[in-house]
């Protein structure tokens, strides 16, 4: 069921209307969310479309046309306003780089986790992100089968709405201060690749558990809801930690990129960890 939400948000950091922003985000989110869910159901009689990208991975049917449908509702009414998307860089061949601290841009994915949907496995996500400059100043991630959205507004805090019939409950999310070790730890990292050393896992022996999901953006938005307790991982794009990098920062959990560098969504790797547990981890991933 298609739903809206109205979330008043202050406009003092910047002279767009962000509260208008967001509620548009979140009805673009909901929209994608119906297009990815309808091609998954059809998925099951008829074989999905897929765009063969090379190292890059694959792009199916439900990439393009969630891309399009954002795109062109940014396009309608922000005209002036630049968008940096997945399957658009990818077609056109474009190299990702920053824009002027000035220039809106918008950071989007509207399908991310493409090869879990693509192999019908029930965890993707839709983020959509809006920039100044480097800084990022509203963000939306949702996951439409398990139908949680989360959302932050720079300045205003991270929330997560969990959808469940007619019914929505809004939780503003808050790091805890507890004290939490490895041994409590639920962690999320893409260990097995080859941008990691697999003797990494050794420095974990008394992890409660370690998961690989495949989708950055759903992924860092468990770390903002205490839902997973770490997630890091190399070489991903701005659309894909641009929204939940914010949500992340409005949460208050730690986050940034792997060798301590300050984070921002054109950084090249990220850490995002509960308090307790980002120097311990900063430690480990940085060992000589």
């Amino acid at each position: 069921m298609k739903k809206t939400l109205t979330k008043k948000v202050s406009t003092k950091t910047t002279a767009i209307n962000l509260e208008e922003v967001l509620n548009h985000m979140i009805d673009w989110a909901f929209a994608c969310g119906e297009i990815l869910n309808t091609h998954l159901v059809q998925s099951y009689e008829t074989p999905m479309k897929v765009i063969d990208k090379g190292k890059q991975g694959v792009a199916t049917e439900a990439d393009v046309q969630s891309e399009k449908y954002v795109m062109e509702q940014i396009r309608a009414l922000y005209p002036t306003h630049k968008i940096l998307s997945e399957e658009d860089a990818f077609a056109r061949e474009l190299k990702v780089e920053g824009v002027k601290e000035t220039e809106y841009l918008w950071l989007i994915d509207p399908l991310d986790g493409t090869n879990n949907f693509y192999n019908r496995v029930p965890f993707f996500g839709v983020s959509l992100a809006l920039n100044r400059g480097s800084t990022t100043l509203a963000g939306v991630v949702y996951n439409p089968v398990n139908c949680e959205l989360f959302y932050a507004v720079r300045g205003e805090g991270a929330y997560l709405v969990r959808l469940i019939g007619e019914q929505e409950v809004r939780i503003q999310l808050k790091a805890t201060k507890s004290k939490k070790g490895f041994k409590e730890a639920l962690l999320s990292a893409n260990l097995t690749s080859k941008r990691v050393e697999k003797d990494l896992l050794k420095e974990f022996p008394e992890v409660r558990a370690m998961r690989r999901f495949g989708s950055a953006a759903l992924e860092l938005s468990y770390v903002a809801a205490g839902m997973l307790d770490a997630y890091w991982e190399h070489r991903l794009q701005p659309w894909d930690m641009a929204a939940a990098g914010l949500i992340c920062q409005e949460a208050g959990v730690k986050i940034s990129g792997i060798g301590g560098e300050k984070y921002h969504a054109f950084g090249s790797s990220v850490l995002c960890a509960h308090p307790a547990l980002y120097r311990p981890l900063l430690k480990i991933l940085n060992q000589k």
